[in-house]
């Protein structure tokens, strides 16, 4: 499939507006410690992270109404955040409550309050509207919180659009190119399938007996012997991504073959800049710390140092134009990357009350 993609452009210069009623992913709950607030930014707003007096993770506007100082880098008293400028305080509902000035009462004044659950390990932001907010909805990514399984993991904000990050996963052609230790056929040759499937999108590469990569080989153990591989990714709008890679001799049925199950989840935080947070789980050699620093090095190496670069300059060549307006080739490997635009497309026009058609 040689052709050029055209769609509706909904965005600004770079990127935006964004889908506001989902989850997105605002960092790993262990990192939100006692006493130690956030300043964080997401789709282009400030927020602030911190946890109450009970420990409950909270998050609220980043912006102090008083003279707009950056309430994530204040401090906690009594389970209260006070900005760093003058001393307001504020509770997990974003309500003024302390004003440390001669006994003055509060003001009456709050800021945004986000819906924000700890699940999987990690922190869920909703920055849309709160009364939508159902955990329900939230993606499963079970095997982060079960001991059954050790991950390795990372975060970095990196520059770029998130959803040229989204593409970076649902297309794994581009493996053999950029991450030379994980050049196999699998992902050149193997059989691609993408389908969509409600408001999911999917992307497999299958490859039976055939070798993997080197890298990939010296991890499971499997150097010098032929394989199936089966790589499954599913994405889940606007940018959580599962990564489900199995491997096996050849005719092992699909539940025996050995799993690394990954996340990659990527949240704005500006239309250049992305919050890009990853973990890669196995079930074998648990508790050996040299395995996992060595599995973590290599692949914070290819998802950080080879991955993101080229990201980064693909944003920058892109000087500020919509993808769509670039008229981007597309090659048979897009089929995911081209589903999940669209449908978020559909889903940030529905939200704002149209009807979008593709083209």
């Amino acid at each position: 499939m040689n052709t050029h993609a055209a769609m509706p452009n909904l965005t600004g210069p770079g990127g935006g507006p964004y889908l506001r009623n989902a989850w997105y992913v605002a960092g790993w709950a262990d990192e939100l410690v006692a006493d130690e607030p956030q300043a964080k930014v997401f789709l282009e707003e400030p927020v602030a992270l911190f946890r109450d007096a009970d420990g409950v993770a909270k998050a609220i506007g980043g912006r102090c109404p008083h003279r707009f100082a950056p309430l994530g880098r204040g401090r906690m008293a009594d389970g209260i955040l006070t900005c760093p400028y003058h001393g307001l305080g504020f509770d997990g509902s974003g309500t003024c409550v302390l004003n440390p000035h001669q006994g003055e009462a509060p003001p009456k004044v709050s800021v945004a309050a986000y819906p924000l659950v700890e699940r999987y390990r990690l922190l869920w932001i909703w920055m849309g509207d709160a009364a939508k907010a159902d955990p329900a909805t939230i993606p499963d990514f079970a095997w982060l919180d079960d001991p059954r399984w050790e991950a390795v993991r990372g975060s970095v904000v990196a520059e770029g659009h998130f959803e040229l990050y989204v593409d970076n996963i649902l297309d794994l052609s581009h493996a053999n190119f950029v991450h030379p230790a994980l050049v196999a056929n699998s992902f050149t040759l193997g059989e691609r399938k993408f389908w969509q499937d409600g408001e999911k999108v999917f992307s497999r590469y299958t490859r039976p007996d055939d070798y993997l990569s080197e890298g990939i080989s010296a991890m499971v153990g499997t150097t010098g012997r032929k394989q199936d591989f089966i790589g499954e990714v599913v994405w889940h709008a606007p940018g959580n991504l599962y990564f489900d890679f199995r491997v096996a001799d050849p005719g092992t049925p699909y539940d025996q073959m050995t799993l690394l199950p990954s996340i990659h989840a990527f949240t704005p935080e500006t239309a250049g800049t992305t919050h890009y947070l990853w973990a890669t789980a196995r079930d074998f050699a648990l508790g050996d710390a040299e395995f996992s620093a060595i599995m973590r090095g290599a692949l914070e190496f290819a998802f950080e140092h080879e991955d993101a670069p080229l990201i980064r300059d693909a944003h920058r060549l892109m000087k500020g134009q919509d993808f769509w307006d670039l008229r981007p080739l597309v090659l048979s490997g897009d089929g995911g990357g081209i589903r999940a635009r669209r449908q978020l497309r559909r889903m940030i026009a529905a939200e704002q009350g149209r009807v979008l058609e593709d083209n």
